[in-house]
């Protein structure tokens, strides 16, 4: 009988366990990525050890020193050693204690990791001993612990992070932006722990500082300055014993990107997907597509009822009750976010002139608007024909030139007092207390049909215009079998769709509100509202999107000439309607001036 082939007969190396010293450097290769990373696990730490005050001192942007010095309870002389050892902690002691974590570390690892791939030298002195102790460890290696004097607490540094993996220091970037990744670290992390105060330097110089007396308003305050943090409009809810609070901001304020979106579970800062969907959601129609919202919220509950033990990182969960969270949390907020005022204020938009140079107290007027500058003949609309509303002044199906009464519930034209101005066929003027507004007819019409058309639709159906003879809009096999599964939700919207053959799509009806229909273009654009939801169009969110493009087609267009009744009847119906202070894709639908915005403009003030 042949001898077996083994792996060291054919040349290969035998199974073996790898050498501590290799596992913490693999393992600080998922904790420890840059310097964050260090500041994150270390402040982590301090926290979890009940420290009040933490000082953070940064070189090179943390590359060459992060150290941390914290009032905490401090690490028996006797348990230094373990500290430092992989998967050795004080937070957790058996597999059941994985089921409600209460504490930002767990794993055991940051240290052991930090350790393996830096020089570090750390101090402790617990509080009410006499003396603490002190260790230096080198690439892993630990050092002796010797008795040493010094403040109650632990301080530790970290230096020449990576110096003995030269490949991952490379991959650094400049200290600019690793700083600035640090500072954000610390950032969230104290906007999420009221009652402490944190201290940053960085080569000497303060970068960040708040006092452990700051509430969440004034931490966001001296973060993010005053304009935001007077804006923010809190937030407070409970579900059982899941409590939420903090703060939501206006829609004006929303960024290109999630720098200022935060979230925080039991004081742990989270970069959590089903977080983030929850504010999408909550702001849905409030805020201009592709823009991310503004918010600090604080999310306590059960530790049972989440999981943290999902990523090294400990930046997502995974909720129990998934749904009922999601529910809870959506309702809250976008009560919160109907509640605001959205008006666009007339400061804002005199700030940016002023930035451009286009303001400056130089000037003895303000400068000549561009139909002075440029004469243009008017043209006369003596001769069109009025316009009918589909909205307020309704077109009936049968006859769209015969106007029809409001409907039943709208506020009478007539509460709208004062004199209004058409600008430009596209905005209307009116006073109001202590100012003027100026609102965009098109965009506040939009948002009224969207209420109405949401309206008609839990009632059991939007009003169709059936087509006499149905139009064919050739899509091709695949797009025609994406539909086709979905006709009776998009019928419930006013769509009245046929699969015709391989690739075509028969409409049959729209709704009855659209004023120019192109059946050729709606097709598409559900194709299109299908792909990128992914789902059916009985999700609401997609049924929400092909309503938002029912209304804008069902509008009234910039360029509309409009009457004194009809502006005195769009703004009467807009009185009481929660949500009209943005249109159905999230933009404002007016702007608003104050005597002060007035003076400051004319340089009274």
């Amino acid at each position: 009988m042949p001898p077996l082939d083994t792996q060291a007969q054919r040349g290969r190396p035998a199974i073996a366990q790898l050498p501590e010293l290799v596992k913490n450097q693999i393992a600080a290769g998922e904790v420890i990525e840059r310097p964050a990373s260090v500041v994150k696990e270390l402040v982590e730490n301090a926290l979890d050890a009940g420290a009040s005050r933490i000082h953070l001192d940064l070189e090179e942007g943390g590359v060459q020193l992060v150290r941390i010095v914290d009032d905490g309870g401090g690490i028996p002389p006797e348990e230094i050693p373990l500290a430092f050892a992989s998967h050795a902690t004080s937070k957790l002691s058996q597999v059941a204690d994985l089921d409600h974590i209460a504490t930002l570390g767990f794993r055991g690892e940051a240290l052991a990791s930090i350790a393996s791939v830096a020089r570090c030298r750390l101090f402790s002195r617990q509080r009410g001993a006499l003396l603490g102790a002190a260790v230096e460890i080198e690439g892993g290696a630990l050092g002796e612990v010797r008795e040493s004097g010094g403040p109650e607490g632990t301080r530790i540094e970290v230096r020449d992070l990576f110096y003995n993996t030269p490949a991952r220091r490379r991959f650094l970037k400049t200290t600019a932006t690793e700083l600035g990744r640090c500072l954000d670290i610390v950032q969230r992390l104290a906007l999420a722990q009221p009652g402490v105060g944190f201290v940053v330097t960085h080569d000497g110089r303060r970068a960040f500082e708040v006092e452990p007396s700051m509430d969440l308003r004034a931490r966001v305050r001296r973060t993010f300055g005053a304009e935001l943090a007077d804006a923010l409009v809190p937030v407070e809810a409970a579900d059982g014993d899941t409590r939420l609070s903090g703060f939501v901001a206006p829609p004006r304020f929303s960024r290109n990107d999630t720098t200022r979106q935060m979230w925080f579970l039991n004081g742990r800062p989270l970069r959590d997907r089903i977080l983030s969907r929850v504010l999408k959601d909550a702001y849905r129609g409030f805020v201009v597509d592709g823009r991310q919202t503004v918010a600090f919220l604080s999310l306590a509950m059960d530790p049972a009822r989440v999981d943290v033990n999902v990523h090294p990182a400990k930046a997502e969960v995974r909720f129990r009750d998934e749904r009922r969270v999601f529910g809870f949390l959506v309702g809250s907020l976008r009560a919160a976010v109907q509640s605001m005022d959205l008006a666009t204020p007339g400061e804002r938009l005199i700030e940016r002139l002023e930035q451009r140079g286009e303001l400056t107290p130089r000037q003895a007027t303000l400068p000549a608007p561009a139909w002075e500058r440029e004469p243009r003949p008017v043209p006369s609309f003596r001769d069109e024909a009025p316009r009918a509303l589909p909205v307020f002044v309704r077109e009936a199906p049968a006859a769209p030139s015969a106007p029809v009464a409001p409907t039943e519930g709208a506020q009478k034209p007539e509460e709208i007092r004062g004199p209004l101005l058409q600008v430009g066929r596209t905005y209307i003027l009116r006073a109001v207390d202590d100012g003027f507004e100026i609102v965009d007819q098109h965009a506040l019409h939009e948002r009224l049909t969207l209420e109405l058309l949401k309206d008609e639709l839990a009632r059991g159906g939007i009003e169709v215009q059936r087509r006499l003879v149905p139009e064919l809009v050739e899509v091709g096999g695949a797009a025609a079998q994406l539909i086709e599964p979905h006709l009776e939700s998009l019928a419930r919207i006013g769509l009245v769709l046929a699969r015709f053959g391989t690739g075509t799509i028969a409409v049959q009806g729209v709704p009855a509100r659209f004023r120019h229909p192109d059946p050729s273009t709606l097709v598409h654009e559900v194709i299109a509202a299908i792909e990128r939801s992914g789902s059916t169009p009985g999700a609401e969110e997609l049924l929400e999107e092909i309503l938002h493009r029912t209304a804008c087609r069902s509008s009234v267009m910039a360029g509309d000439e409009l009457s004194e009744i009809e502006m005195r009847a769009l703004l009467a119906r807009a009185r009481g309607n929660d949500s009209s202070q943005t249109c159905a894709h999230g933009r404002p639908t007016r702007v608003r001036f104050t005597l002060a915005d007035l003076e400051r403009a004319f340089y009274r003030r």
